[in-house]
């Protein structure tokens, strides 16, 4: 039977250290090839003798074959990946089987740095434990406890007829599944009554998933080592909720990023964005229960890119890059406010389309440009002067041609030259280098001035509705969860945002790299860092994330960085290129000197204390890198198990004399 409500998070009354680790990533000696939620007592128990009280771990929604775990198919549905398959009522008679997939797992890890199969892995985990349900349907469908879970657990239903048809259907996605593709609520009952079997075996299965997180976030309890979660805020285009919640979900529009430094066409992620107006008629019930299921599990939550509940970068659907978002909502212009600066319908096209000469045709792409022009170019009038046509206006579109990749890369660049751009209503909105543009740059000084004005104050007027949107959804975060709410508030971030933060008492982030001085150094060079002891109290601090590299190979990537970074540390000397085990320990008690009530490591970094546990490349040790698709993002393991973690005395007794002093900080 699972067990009743998680005790609320300790009161903030002293400054806490705790460890991020991937669940996956967990090595003990009973895993089956992966991290389970099994493993975390072992992991609370080493946490414990050190000083470290919080465990944070990467979202573990259901992500089915996709290893991303931020690629959500379900709301609150676990991935079948942290099952522990031995615990299984029923699993006996595949023991051996289960503990020689383990060892040769392990084999094929050796073989490939440290990182696991994530399909392999998930593959067999589910091929048992569906083997076990079919084994004893009968008697786990009179499970009175089950049946208990079922009743008290509706989002199982949808899920359960999800899974069920993605298994019909081969993996089909959902567009394709005909009657079913829209379904209504009765077309779910009627599918589960009809598929019952199956249906109650992908519930089942969930039942366990919960029944074993539970015990290991209650394990921890009584250790007094709290677990900390991750709550994606977007879901997958092709998860149950977007299937069968619908109405909650705008699929004419992806979310992502606007352009930075690290991305220049900014990121498009692919999920759909909210639509928040159906989402409050139902008073927002959606994220409630979602909240309400996290909090089964965690003592505190990371609410990821924070930033969406304010304003979510929109990207037409049809396009690839997140050159041509705008932020949703915003206080976008419309015709009447260009006419009133003197643009006519005419000089508005300008603005809003790309046009192209004859003359940049031929000398982009010579000979080859009559072609060109017949094949994807509408002629303005009689000037030798194009648009797109319609039918090749997007990104995705241009794409897929099967000409040269100069012709494409020509006609993908002049498609993002908008000045404006406009959404289905008639709303206009600045592209992000709008000063670049061709229709900026033919404008005159007076007319750039007046745009620019009319720009900041609709800038001025999206502030203000972002504030609103933001304090309002925060609110109803914070208010429906005991949890202790920590965001993660990266990237173009609005002044509004730490305000708002603040007056809701809801913890922010700061990376000890990414935390300067932007704005006061010359264009040019370095911003400088902020020192840690200066953050606000109201804050996490880490030195690393899942997306960056851990603090040993960010020191060993890049020569001008560390040297700047030494510089602020005011270490004496040459700067070493290696990291040091001394250095090694002077960043991480930097770290634990900051400011924020709460620090957290990556495990990685901490090991990295123990130069024994260093690995032959720092860059293999890293989670994820952003944008990039591989089996080696999302798969790192640790490199040597719990139990002989336990054994490294040298290191523990070292975590210990660096987090006792900020345990013992008065919280004044």
């Amino acid at each position: 039977m699972i067990v009743g409500k998680l005790m609320r998070f300790a009161r903030l009354d002293h400054f806490f250290t705790g460890v991020s680790v991937p669940v996956a990533a967990l090595r003990t000696e009973a895993d089956c090839g992966v991290g389970e939620f099994a493993d975390l007592p072992k992991l609370g128990d080493w946490c414990a003798s050190t000083g470290l009280e919080i465990i944070q771990v990467l979202p573990v929604n259901d992500t089915g074959a996709n290893s991303s775990p931020y690629s959500a198919l379900s709301a609150y549905a676990l991935h079948p990946l942290y099952l522990r398959l031995t615990d299984l009522p029923g699993a006996d008679r595949y023991a051996s089987r289960i503990l020689a997939f383990g060892d040769s797992a392990r084999r094929r890890e050796a073989q490939s740095a440290g990182h696991f199969s994530h399909a392999e892995v998930l593959s067999f985990k589910l091929e048992i434990a569906e083997r076990v349900f079919a084994d004893n349907a009968a008697a786990f469908r009179a499970d009175a406890d089950f049946i208990s879970w079922l009743a008290t657990n509706p989002w199982v239903r949808a899920y359960g007829a999800f899974v069920a048809l993605k298994h019909e259907r081969g993996g089909a996605a959902w567009a394709s599944w005909g009657e079913m593709a829209n379904p209504a609520e009765k077309d779910i009952s009627s599918y589960w009554k009809d598929h019952e079997t199956e249906c109650l075996g992908a519930a089942w299965i969930q039942y366990h998933l919960e029944r074993q997180l539970s015990l290991a976030s209650r394990s921890l309890q009584k250790m007094g080592v709290f677990l900390k979660g991750d709550v994606p805020i977007l879901m997958s285009r092709e998860s149950a909720d977007v299937w069968a919640s619908r109405r909650y979900f705008d699929l004419d529009a992806l979310a992502g990023a606007p352009p930075d430094m690290f991305s220049p066409k900014g990121q498009n992620w692919g999920f759909p964005v909210y639509d928040w107006e159906s989402l409050r008629a139902d008073g927002h019930a959606w994220w409630k229960d979602r909240l309400l299921q996290a909090g089964k599990f965690f003592h505190a939550l990371r609410v990821d890119h924070v930033l969406g509940f304010f304003r979510i970068w929109r990207i037409p659907r049809n396009e690839v890059t997140g050159l041509l978002g705008h932020f949703s909502p915003s206080a976008g212009m419309d015709a009447e406010d260009l006419r009133k600066l003197g643009f006519d319908t005419g000089r508005i096209r300008w603005l809003t389309l790309p046009h192209i000469t004859g003359k940049e045709l031929e000398t982009a792409l010579g000979s080859d440009a009559p072609r060109i022009a017949r094949a994807y170019l509408s002629r303005i009038g009689s000037e030798d002067m194009y648009n797109l046509s319609e039918a090749f206006d997007s990104e995705a579109a241009l794409l897929a041609l099967g000409d040269p990749p100069a012709v494409k890369d020509f006609l993908i660049s002049r498609h993002a030259d908008r000045t404006l751009l406009v959404d289905g209503r008639g709303t206009f909105f600045p592209s992000w280098y709008i000063d670049m543009t061709k229709g900026f740059l033919s404008l005159s000084d007076g007319e750039k001035s007046m745009l620019k004005e009319l720009l900041s104050r609709r800038r001025g007027e999206s502030e203000q509705i972002w504030e609103s949107r933001g304090r309002s959804l925060l609110s109803m975060l914070r208010d429906t969860t005991d949890m202790l709410v920590c965001a993660e508030d990266l990237g173009d971030v609005p002044a509004v945002v730490p305000k708002v933060l603040a007056d809701l008492e809801i913890l922010g982030l700061r990376i000890l790299r990414w935390s300067r001085e932007y704005g006061k150094t010359a264009p040019g060079t370095r911003a400088p860092f902020v020192p840690p002891a200066s953050y606000p109290r109201l804050s996490v601090c880490t030195p690393s994330v899942h997306d960056t590299s851990t603090l040993r190979g960010w020191w060993e990537e890049d020569q001008e960085e560390r040297e700047t970074y030494y510089r602020f540390l005011g270490e004496p000397g040459a700067c070493p290129p290696k990291m040091t085990r001394g250095l090694q320990e002077r960043i991480v008690s930097q770290c634990l000197a900051a400011g924020s009530l709460v620090c957290m490591f990556q495990i990685q970094d901490i090991m990295d204390l123990d130069a024994e546990l260093w690995s032959p490349d720092p860059r293999m040790d890293r989670i994820n890198v952003p944008g990039t698709v591989n089996d080696q993002n999302w798969t790192w393991r640790m490199p040597l198990g719990m139990e002989a973690l336990a054994k490294r005395d040298g290191l523990a007794a070292t975590v210990r004399a660096l987090v006792a002093p900020r345990r013992e900080r008065e919280n004044t």
